[in-house]
């Protein structure tokens, strides 16, 4: 009987260390992921909406995974992709819109982004087909994450086309 107790309590304390350990893991201070989003491009209903991530700039010999969004007025998603950006191999997205109202696009950046040497995200809202109208939005993926991209603060910033914000995941 003594034995079985001893075992058990041995047990529970292989268990509580294991909880801690783990517990502990997961309380490491992990990079902050970047959220940029653009200024809502209103159109017609039924508008062709394409968001492009693509890398601009001389390749440094990196692939960046992001996740790419279409989001509607209302914050809905209507489509999503997560992919790879290289040099020369840009990751799109498209989706129709659903009203007239502004859509935008969302993207989520792991803290690699040296990955990319002047990576930019860019939404085109098509009406009927055509050209658009006015120039597509265009978000500058910062390559520094520690400030934001206009200077020093790791506040949430807009810029005239875009919308940064460092969270942690």
């Amino acid at each position: 009987m003594k034995t079985s107790n001893a075992v058990g309590g041995w047990g529970r304390a292989l268990a509580v260390m294991t909880l801690l350990w783990g517990l502990t893991a997961a309380a490491q201070v992990s990079p902050p992921m970047l959220v940029m989003t653009t200024v809502p491009v209103s159109g017609v209903a039924s508008d062709r909406v394409i968001a492009s991530v693509l890398d601009v700039g001389v390749s440094q010999g990196g692939t960046l995974t992001v996740t790419l969004r279409i989001l509607a007025a209302n914050g809905a998603v209507l489509a999503e992709i997560t992919g790879p950006v290289t040099e020369g191999v840009p990751l799109r997205l498209s989706a129709n819109a659903p009203s007239s109202a502004g859509v935008r696009a969302q993207l989520l950046v792991p803290p690699n982004t040296e990955a990319l040497a002047a990576g930019v995200l860019v939404l085109e809202r098509l009406p009927g087909g055509t050209r658009p109208v006015e120039p597509p939005p265009l978000c500058r993926i910062p390559l520094i994450y520690t400030i934001d991209p206009r200077g020093g603060t790791s506040e949430p910033t807009t810029s005239l086309s875009c919308s940064y914000l460092y969270i942690r995941s």
